[in-house]
């Protein structure tokens, strides 16, 4: 796996926030740089032009991209402040759910994405909450090319974040795409986001989807819920 190339800003106007979801992505993507940029330098709530920038040129002089999620107006308006003095660096401001685009940027950079390929992966954190949308369109398999796996869920707490940021890691490897169905439910394998979604309690059946061509993976996705992710 390549190494991250994209570290992530997360703006808060809670300096407690910030930092709690930072430790949370960080279980995800423990090899992503993740900075906490939340409330005032006094610790009161509030959003503040100078850590953000440090924030930033911090990482900015490490060589890697970033990605700066937000969470409330006021915060998202210091943001761009900011990046109008950025404008040549790789630096993108992404406006999706903060807690939900940060777990899914997260992932994204931990498999070495590029700095486009995190900013869409943060941006599509909003399917979670339209699953059924979001699954509309996508194509099926072409009959007599499709292959899929049952697998029941080992892990005591299911298919929580680690275990779903390690099965989406699993599934960019696949040359097509992959999907994890729970009953009615589908989410994108790629996706720690819409895994965490499902819901998939231990005791549960899941099956794993997608084109023949990607049956090793598949088989290496399915044996992984079987046996546990959490260890």
């Amino acid at each position: 796996m390549a190494e991250p190339k994209v570290g992530l800003v997360l703006v808060s106007h809670s300096g407690k926030l910030a930092e709690g979801l930072a430790e949370l992505a960080g279980q995800v993507a423990a090899d992503v740089r993740i900075a906490a940029a939340g409330g005032l330098e006094s610790g009161e709530i509030g959003t503040s032009y100078d850590l953000i920038e440090s924030a930033i040129n911090d990482l900015l002089g490490e060589g890697l991209a970033v990605v700066v999620l937000t969470d409330l107006g006021s915060a998202t308006m210091t943001v761009e402040s900011v990046l109008e003095f950025l404008d040549d660096e790789p630096v993108k401001f992404v406006d999706a759910p903060l807690v939900e685009a940060a777990i899914a940027a997260a992932t994204a950079a931990q498999q070495g994405d590029d700095l486009d390929a995190v900013a869409v992966a943060a941006e599509r954190a909003i399917e979670v909450f339209v699953p059924k949308q979001a699954a509309e369109g996508k194509a099926d398999v072409a009959d007599g090319d499709a292959y899929s796996r049952s697998a029941t869920v080992a892990d005591a707490a299911g298919l929580h974040a680690r275990p779903a940021a390690k099965l989406a890691e699993m599934a960019a490897e696949a040359a097509g795409d992959i999907v994890i169905a729970l009953d009615d439910d589908r989410a994108d394998a790629d996706s720690a986001m819409m895994l965490m979604s499902l819901g998939a309690a231990q005791g549960d059946t899941v099956t794993v989807s997608g084109q023949s061509v990607d049956k090793e993976i598949i088989d290496k996705i399915a044996d992984a819920i079987a046996e546990g992710l959490d260890g």
